[in-house]
């Protein structure tokens, strides 16, 4: 007689796929398809154009009105996330933009489960993201120019010595590109290059005088700086 086995002990899974830095037309077959067959599908926000793709998929756009941070946001998205896996076995996660790129929600993530030793799996599947947009727009090869991309909320401390170009991201408020234009003492006859709606019909790429960075549009999530 054959050795008797009880049921495959199945671990809890997330899967973290990106909705791309525009449209739906940018998301990649692999997260189409995910998405498509997930029990449990939550995007970390509706407030990106690719998130019409699943209009009736549940976000955590209640986290950032009831926090005060950002890391507190994330910490609750995290602790939810595990929460779904454990009770509905599996978990699909869409975030903007691709999640191995600037996502700090991805990032604290992977530490909550690091601590929790393996009781739920995680796999982060690469996407396009914003950065391969913005590097045609400014036709740079980020290898060769050496650009270094910085958090527009962390500006002054992560463009601090710093040389040669920048991609600064995360420009989503008047009050951040204050804070940027306040951190550098500059000639006032420089000009930043302000990448805006990159990929959707309105995008827009046109240089402003850093003393008039935070006085002649309105920013949003999707505006970077060069």
């Amino acid at each position: 007689l054959g050795a008797v086995t009880g049921p495959e002990v199945v671990t809890p899974r997330i899967d973290v796929v990106g909705l791309g830095p525009a449209g739906p037309e940018l998301i990649t077959d692999e997260s189409l398809r995910l998405m498509a067959g997930a029990g449990t599908l939550i995007l970390r926000t509706r407030r990106h154009p690719a998130a019409a793709v699943h209009p009736g998929a549940p976000s955590f756009d209640d986290h950032y009105e009831a926090a005060d941070t950002f890391d507190q946001v994330y910490r609750s998205i995290a602790e939810d996330l595990v929460a779904g896996a454990l009770a509905d076995g599996a978990v699909v996660y869409a975030v903007p933009g691709s999640p191995t790129v600037a996502e700090e929600s991805v990032a604290l993530l992977r530490r909550h489960l690091l601590v929790m030793g393996g009781a739920v799996s995680l796999e982060v599947h690469p996407a396009v993201s914003f950065l391969d947009l913005a590097f045609d727009r400014m036709r740079a090869d980020p290898v060769e120019a050496g650009v270094r991309v910085v958090d527009g909320e962390t500006f002054a401390v992560d463009a601090a010595g710093q040389r040669g170009p920048l991609l600064v991201a995360q420009c989503w408020s008047t009050s951040v590109l204050s804070t940027i234009k306040l951190s550098v003492d500059t000639a006032p006859r420089r000009k930043v290059t302000v990448l805006h709606h990159l990929g959707l019909e309105d995008e827009r790429v046109w240089e402003v005088g850093w003393d008039e960075l935070d006085r002649t549009f309105a920013p949003d999530h999707l505006t970077s700086l060069w």
